[in-house]
């Protein structure tokens, strides 16, 4: 006589609360810290669309979800619905509950919002060249400054390494080592690296002294009296234009100053828009990594060396600042005897 076996699952075994609080300190860390700002709004806009209607935010069905991505597709692009279903997706899996967002009909859902409302996104941060890098730079008249020479070292050195402003904001003094040829900046943890396996890039001196990024960081270290290998954050906020203080500037200040700077001197980036493909374009905190690729794209620079500079994982992502600087380089419709 065969005896039945029965599947038994484990019961959880308490732990002590300053061990769940490192677990739960540890989990929190699973995301970036922009990550989660985005997955807060983007739950509290769902949670406020539920209550309206009397349907559960968390837990809720697939059938609430679906509805909101129907309502949504009518106001924002696909690509904030996409960010939406992640957000709740996150919300539940994070909870140990069921992800409504991965029942076939939500993922039908979005598939037809993207065939609707097209994948493209609406818009696209504008690019600062080295063009329009020298117009900033000419149009700051404040370089003698200790604001000043802080303002052009993040700008330089955020073009010439092709930065987004968390790399910038994160830098410290023992990141960045001096050689003959220029700076060695290592990038410890990135958007695309989440676990922190790093890259180095190199930053050789530049060709016009007013530009060059090595001058510039050096002209900002000295007036803040920090020197490279001491530990102390790159970049950090200045009182009353005069007193530097210890703490590192936080990724959002990084994006105002570029837009501040860019907007003194006269680039808004709307001009953009029509080369881009995109209804709106804006100065923002991509536009120095955005800037370096379109500008080594302008001197015909080959897209994987870009691609070792700029960390892009993916070339299609390349591409979007690639191709519209070099449309004319590489399209064979001259070539076909028109």
């Amino acid at each position: 006589m065969s005896r039945a076996i029965q599947k038994r699952t484990p019961l959880p075994t308490p732990v002590r609360l300053e061990d769940a609080q490192n677990v739960g300190t540890l989990l929190a860390g699973s995301r970036s810290a922009e990550t989660r700002r985005s997955y807060a709004s983007a739950m509290r806009t769902f949670t406020a669309w539920c209550q309206e209607r009397g349907y559960p935010a968390v837990p809720t069905g697939p059938e609430v979800v679906a509805s909101y991505i129907a309502h949504r597709s009518t106001y924002v692009a696909h690509s904030t619905i996409s960010r939406d279903v992640a957000a709740i997706s996150a919300a539940h899996l994070d909870t140990g509950l069921d992800d409504p967002t991965a029942h076939h009909g939500v993922r039908q859902a979005l598939r037809s919002v993207g065939r609707t409302l097209g994948t493209a996104p609406s818009r696209r941060a504008t690019p600062l060249t080295t063009i329009l890098m020298r117009q900033i730079i000419d149009a700051m008249e404040d370089l003698e400054t200790a604001t000043g020479k802080r303002d052009r070292a993040i700008l330089l050195l955020g073009l010439a390494a092709a930065q987004r402003r968390s790399e910038i904001a994160a830098l410290t003094t023992n990141d960045i080592a001096r050689q003959d040829a220029g700076l060695l900046l290592r990038i410890r943890r990135s958007k695309t690296d989440q676990t922190g396996r790093g890259d180095l890039i190199g930053i050789p001196l530049g060709a016009h002294p007013e530009t060059c990024p090595v001058l510039a960081l050096e002209a900002w270290l000295e007036a803040s009296g920090r020197r490279l290998g001491d530990g102390t954050p790159v970049f950090s906020r200045i009182y009353n234009h005069s007193r530097i203080a210890n703490a590192a500037l936080s990724d959002r200040s990084i994006a105002r100053i570029i837009q501040a700077r860019a907007a003194a001197a006269g680039i808004s980036g709307k001009d953009y828009a029509h080369t881009a493909g995109v209804a709106q374009t804006w100065v923002s905190g991509h536009s120095l990594r955005a800037g370096h690729a379109t500008s080594a794209a302008e001197e015909g620079v080959d897209p994987m060396t870009i691609s070792r500079t700029t960390r892009h994982r993916r070339l299609d992502s390349l591409a979007r600042y690639v191709r519209p600087a070099s449309a004319f380089e590489d399209s064979t419709a001259g070539k076909i005897g028109l």
